[in-house]
């Protein structure tokens, strides 16, 4: 590691040197107006602008990325109001909208350019594999709420949609070097051109990163990770507004936690591996027709094959999407259209997981259809439905009722009623899950340990969501704007463990608990989300996000922790500063509230402050330096204090990022 740290400084040092002799450079920030005016797509998968969305939606830019100075997705994902991100160790995140946050979020719809990259292993997203270079990321579209009835069953919290830059937007080289006290040296680079009619773009990007150990306050978390990626993209344009694009991806990476699960005959931590090596391609063209309507179709193939949990899987996946756009009459603005994947799998049986099915063949079909209906030249009403099925379930509608009233020019009211549904996931039908629970104390022999086993079987149901939202985005003044949302979400059917069978017949040395995995929870959680942007001068800008969580009920048999540990407030500050053209700072405060669990304490946590800073200087037009500093305060890791294991990584022992220091060259040539 020693080697990569001296090769990095070197060359940062190299690149300072030469950037000296031709130090001029402008920056242009886009204006709160022009930001309210941008094109958003996840909502309803058509072109909608950002002040009039009838949703609870944030968007990232490619500079809000650029200025925060994260090195990955799920960092990049705290810029968000409502998204809980929270590192569990290494390069291990918990993810999550509104609630049930673990290492296996179940209720999140991840797209990359328009393809769900969730898993049906457990339909959640790993994250380490998602390594797109973040320079080639134009925006990331955070919905909070449901969006069920345009993206189908996992869309229960909220949708994630990350859109990648053209090929035409990428032309020329980048290189992006780096290195950290943590995070380790890493280096991405990328290419771009086109054909002498510049009517075909290309580009193809390499990354690599080897990073050291994160610490853990109690133990040896041992969380080295290194991963390796190649890619490329392809745009072509044609006459009448015809477009396609192709892109591919090849990811693989290391990872290494120390585990807590121990046998009443080894009490030593194990280690799991995080290994994985995962292949993608997607194509998707889109035609504009001669009446106006617009066809798009989609196609995705994938390959994953990695450790999870002790176990994993080998997969491939195929997915197909077709959509119709097109206009009727002067008030209406349908669009239709439907999905299809197929999944096929291999899942690794060991001595904590087995699956009762270790190899099988699935289908999953999805239609919607939406309308968009002009009642006003101010109001809009969006009436949509979905109808998904998937193998475990029959068919199971999931509609919308979305209302947009514009107030004035720079302010809209809106109010959202949804449903949607959390499908059952490969292995909630015929898992075994065995892992050693707390011990119990059984007079008069004292602490005697539990080895637990959680079974689920092919009754499993699917849980469901009612959802209703109230919003107001507003622009004050030409340097002020906000957005306010209310929600109340009532979740019924929830995954809750079902009463326990006990065996003694290994007592006094263990006891066995089998604990079948049932549907019965009930949760309803309100809360408030804000957001606000100023600007008080052309050299400052203050991102404000604030989000309130309330349980108000839950059944007195739910008991599952992902759903009940959340925190009660997050909030976020970001001060920006560009005393120069060619120089900013910009500082990132963060607030996560505690996460307290009398009944489960493994899933407790503290409440913490976490303080990032990033300098920015750019000697010249196409070179810039940052030195970078994340958690200075410590606080990340803080938050673990008398906490022995990460519920979110299933068992691990607790380990976090501590404060953090590094440097970044990034130039275009």
């Amino acid at each position: 590691m020693s080697k990569h740290h001296t090769l990095f400084t070197a060359g940062l040092l190299a690149l300072s040197g030469w950037a000296l002799a031709d130090a001029e450079v402008s920056t242009g920030t886009p204006s709160l107006e022009d930001l309210m005016q941008v094109e958003v797509t996840s909502v309803s998968k058509k072109p909608q602008r950002l002040a009039n969305v009838a949703a609870s939606i944030f968007v990232i830019t490619a500079e809000d990325i650029r200025l925060s100075g994260a090195n990955s997705i799920p960092e990049v994902l705290r810029l968000a109001p409502g998204v809980d991100a929270t590192r569990v160790s290494g390069n291990r995140w918990a993810v999550s909208v509104r609630g049930f946050a673990d290492r296996a979020a179940n209720k999140l719809q991840v797209l990359v350019d328009g393809r769900s990259v969730f898993n049906p292993e457990f339909s959640g997203v790993v994250w380490e594999h998602l390594l797109i270079p973040l320079e080639d990321i134009e925006r990331i579209e955070v919905i909070r709420g449901p969006g069920a009835s345009v993206w189908g069953s996992n869309a229960v919290n909220g949708v994630i949609s990350i859109i990648t830059r053209s090929a035409a937007a990428t032309q020329g080289a980048q290189v992006v070097a780096g290195g950290g006290t943590i995070e380790g040296g890493y280096i991405r680079t990328r290419w771009g051109g086109s054909n002498a009619e510049r009517d075909r773009y290309y580009r193809v990007y390499a990354s690599t990163q080897n990073a050291s150990f994160a610490l853990a306050p109690y133990g040896v978390g041992h969380d080295e990770w290194s991963n390796a990626a190649l890619g490329f993209r392809v745009d072509g344009y044609a006459s009448g507004g015809t477009r396609w694009d192709v892109s591919g991806d090849f990811v693989q990476g290391k990872g290494d936690v120390r585990t807590a699960r121990v046998s009443p005959a080894a009490t030593d931590p194990g280690r799991t591996p995080g290994d994985f090596q995962n292949a993608s391609l997607r194509a998707r063209t889109e035609q504009k027709m001669d009446d106006g309507s617009n066809i798009q179709i989609q196609a995705a193939l994938a390959s994953l094959d990695y450790k999870l949990f002790g176990g994993g899987s080998q997969r491939s996946t195929i997915d197909l999407g077709i959509q119709h756009r097109l206009a009727m009459g002067s008030r209406h603005e349908l669009i239709w259209g439907g999905d299809y994947r197929y999944s096929s799998d291999t899942m690794l049986n060991n001595d904590y997981m087995v699956m009762n099915d270790p190899s099988r063949q699935l289908s999953y079909y999805g239609l919607f259809g939406q309308d968009e209906i002009t009642v006003a030249d101010t109001l809009r009403l969006t009436l949509g439905l979905r109808m998904d099925h998937s193998p475990f379930t029959d068919w199971e509608s999931q509609p919308t009722a979305r209302l947009a009233w514009n107030l004035q020019p720079t302010q809209t009211l809106w109010a959202a009623a949804s449903k949607a549904v959390r499908a059952p996931s490969r292995n909630e039908i015929g898992l075994n899950l065995n892992f050693y629970g707390e011990p119990q104390t059984v007079p008069p022999f004292g602490s005697v340990p539990v080895i637990t086993h959680l079974k689920s079987d092919n009754t499993f149901q699917s849980e469901k969501l009612v959802a209703y939202e109230v919003g107001l985005r507003s622009q004050w003044l030409s340097t002020l704007s906000s957005d306010v949302t209310v929600f109340s979400h009532q979740y019924s059917n929830l995954r809750i463990p079902g009463t326990p069978v006990l065996s003694y017949a290994g007592f006094p040395a263990y006891i066995d608990a089998t604990i079948p995995i049932i549907n019965g929870g009930e949760l309803t959680l309100n809360g408030l989300e804000l957001s606000s942007d100023w600007r008080p001068t052309q050299d400052w800008r203050f991102q404000l996000s604030y989000t309130y969580n309330d349980v108000g009920h839950v059944d007195a048999a739910q008991a599952s922790a992902s759903s009940l540990v959340l925190p009660e407030k997050i909030t976020s500050l970001r001060a920006s500063w560009t005393p120069t053209s060619n120089t900013n700072a910009d500082l990132w405060w963060r607030y996560m509230g505690a996460r307290s669990s009398p009944g489960f304490p493994p899933a407790a946590r503290n409440g913490y402050t976490s303080v990032d800073l990033r300098l920015g200087w750019k000697p010249r037009r196409n070179l810039e330096l940052a030195l970078i500093g994340q958690n200075l305060s410590n606080g990340e890791c803080a938050a673990l204090d008398g906490v022995a294991l990460a519920f979110e990584n299933n068992g691990s022992i607790i380990s976090c990022m501590p404060r953090v220091v590094g440097i970044q060259a990034r130039t275009d040539f």
